[in-house]
């Protein structure tokens, strides 16, 4: 089975691999080598992962053949192109990204998207209060501190496609109701990417439905891995 890859290099000074094709599933590595030695692993446990949760799976991977399609090089903006923006990181675009959404595709992300979620609150609702507000070093979050900033990750997302999203301070406080909020808000309006060709250009990044797409699925079960490794360090 051919694997197209996007490679994202100096993301927290580490190769990001993202299987382009499969939204949701992703790898870390130190150099090319090692991520693109981790992915295959990474695809194995998403189809795994994808069948324990559905008898009607659309992934059956066997004979894997990788192929890096595409190599982005995270930056920064400098002041001197965008004052407003300085420091802001911009992110991979794929030429991938460019292509439109089929409907099938939309209903699998938004199908992965409700199992992390599932996942995610289901993690912080078996957790010690003490745990959840626990300071851990070197963290900029605790647990429910990580929680809110998927949410508002959501909302930002969607904002870079030009729908209206509430501000931060008219959200829910409470972690849980403003994941349940930024949910409501994905649910509403992933299905109108279906066939949009729209890239939209913000602080100097650019945005599509797709990218869009991919990366709130990356950045949930990022922080959902992230949080079962602080719950059990």
């Amino acid at each position: 089975m051919h694997i197209r890859v996007g490679l994202e290099k100096g993301i927290e000074g580490r190769v990001l691999a993202w299987a382009l094709d499969y939204p949701g599933c992703f790898a870390y590595g130190e150099d090319d080598a090692e991520v693109m030695i981790r992915l295959p692993l990474a695809l194995l446990k998403y189809e795994i992962w994808i069948k324990d949760h559905t008898d009607d799976a659309w992934i059956n991977l066997s004979e894997m053949d990788f192929n890096v399609v595409d190599v982005w090089h995270v930056y920064n903006v400098d002041k001197d192109y965008n004052p407003a923006a300085e420091g802001y990181e911009i992110n991979a675009w794929f030429r991938d990204d460019w292509r439109p959404l089929s409907l099938d595709e939309i209903t699998q992300a938004l199908k992965i998207f409700q199992w992390q979620r599932e996942e995610l609150l289901a993690g912080i609702s078996t957790l010690p209060e003490e745990v959840l507000n626990r300071q851990f070093p070197d963290q900029k979050w605790n647990i429910l501190g990580i929680a809110k900033h998927v949410a508002n990750a959501e909302s930002w997302y969607l904002s870079r496609m030009g729908f209206k999203v509430p501000n931060r301070s008219e959200m829910p406080h409470d972690p849980i109701e403003r994941l349940r909020l930024t949910q409501g808000l994905v649910e509403q309006h992933f299905p109108s990417f279906e066939g949009l060709v729209n890239v939209l250009g913000i602080d100097g990044e650019f945005w599509s439905c797709r990218k869009v797409l991919r990366r709130t699925l990356w950045h949930q079960r990022d922080h959902i891995d992230h949080i079962k490794e602080l719950a059990f360090r």
